[in-house]
């Protein structure tokens, strides 16, 4: 029986390395098979174990207490939307995650990490943020509606919760304030349109 031919596309540690160090920034390899890889605005760690054949990649994107409200929508990003990234938490952090047996990773599949991972770190939870809004539009549509209420009185509702702090930061300035108001009035108006709008 001939023995498997080593598919070249696949990476080992060395080019690993090369790998990471042509993604920018500075690459530091704290222990045997593990990397940290340092730019401006992200900590990569970068995992590697040999004998049970894993690589592992991860980003600090916020501290747990402030993931944790927003569980919910990162569990359902990680289903929908993360591609093969995920969202996980560890040691009191939330992280970007993305895990792949190391004998088949492959060079793109690195790079194309790389650069999700990224995208996780820089969106935060402002995205999770944002489903979480817009789940909360709805519900305010959905219950306005049953009572016969307008899109008017869905604003008033909606400038309320932001009162109270549900939709963004009391600390803002007036002009963010109110930018963030017509963002939120557009977004509910849309939602208030297409939840009334009967389908064709």
């Amino acid at each position: 029986m001939r023995d498997a031919v080593p598919d070249p596309s696949t990476v080992d540690l060395s080019n690993l390395q090369t790998t990471l160090a042509s993604a920018g920034g500075t690459l530091t390899e704290v222990a045997p098979g593990q990397w940290q890889l340092e730019s401006e605005h992200s900590r990569l760690l970068v995992l590697t174990n040999p004998e049970r054949d894993w690589l592992r990649m991860m980003v600090p994107i916020a501290p747990e207490q402030e993931a944790l409200p927003f569980a919910k929508e990162l569990l359902q990003a990680s289903f929908d939307r993360t591609r093969e990234t995920r969202f996980a938490l560890q040691e009191g952090v939330l992280w970007g995650m993305y895990q792949h047996r190391l004998s088949t990773v492959t060079g793109d599949d690195l790079l194309a990490a790389l650069q999700q991972l990224e995208t996780l770190r820089a969106g935060g939870l402002q995205t999770a943020f944002d489903d979480l809004i817009e789940t909360k539009m709805r519900q305010i549509v959905a219950v306005l509606s049953e009572q016969g209420k307008s899109l008017e009185d869905a604003f008033q509702t909606l400038e309320r919760l932001y009162e109270e702090g549900v939709l963004g930061s009391m600390q803002a300035s007036r002009e963010d304030r109110e930018s963030m108001l017509q963002a939120w009035r557009a977004k509910l108006s849309r939602i208030w349109q297409e939840t009334l709008t009967p389908p064709n």
